[in-house]
């Protein structure tokens, strides 16, 4: 059986992920970008079987020698274009199914970052982009990496009836008008 999953912001490649991520994904110790993409591929092969599909919300690779790596990773891999994803689509198209600006489901938005609430048009919004600072409003689903339990990719159809159970609530929670509005400090 396959199942349909999505994850965001992996960030291989990303020198200074340590730095934002901390010392530890999930219970495995990482102080280097090497160590942590090492540590992404476990966590997401333990979940993912070669039938499954995977959205990644964006945010996959940073350079392009990291790019071989995702074909390390099992599933069906579909790539929903990040502000990182700098490559040429054609260099994605090695390792990914497809290449995306978003994607719409039945009951759902897949992007990566969130799309403003006016053009949700009765769907939810499954994104990546804001890492910890989820936004504190029920249409919205925030699969960044480090959101996500655990530290892998997540059902579509859990994070669609019960989020809770996927997704972390930690980090900065933010209220859409500052999502999408300007943050004053």
């Amino acid at each position: 059986m396959s199942h349909v999953y999505c994850v965001g912001d992996l960030h291989f490649g990303h020198k200074n992920i340590c730095a934002f991520r901390g010392n530890l994904l999930g219970n495995i110790p990482i102080t280097t970008e090497e160590e942590h993409r090492e540590a992404v591929i476990f966590l997401w092969n333990q979940r993912i079987t070669k039938r499954d599909t995977v959205f990644v919300l964006g945010d996959a690779v940073f350079t392009e020698d990291t790019l071989e790596d995702i074909s390390r990773l099992k599933g069906t891999k579909v790539l929903v274009r990040g502000n990182h994803d700098v490559l040429n689509a054609s260099a994605y198209l090695t390792v990914f199914k497809d290449v995306a600006g978003m994607v719409r489901t039945k009951a759902s938005w897949l992007t990566h970052a969130p799309i403003h609430p006016q053009e949700l048009r009765g769907k939810i919004n499954i994104h990546g982009h804001v890492h910890n600072a989820t936004i504190d409003d029920r249409r919205y689903r925030n699969v960044s990496l480090e959101n996500t339990i655990p530290f892998a990719p997540v059902l579509l159809s859990s994070l669609i009836t019960e989020p809770e159970r996927v997704l972390r609530t930690v980090g900065k929670r933010v209220t859409p008008d500052v999502a999408f509005g300007e943050v004053r400090m």
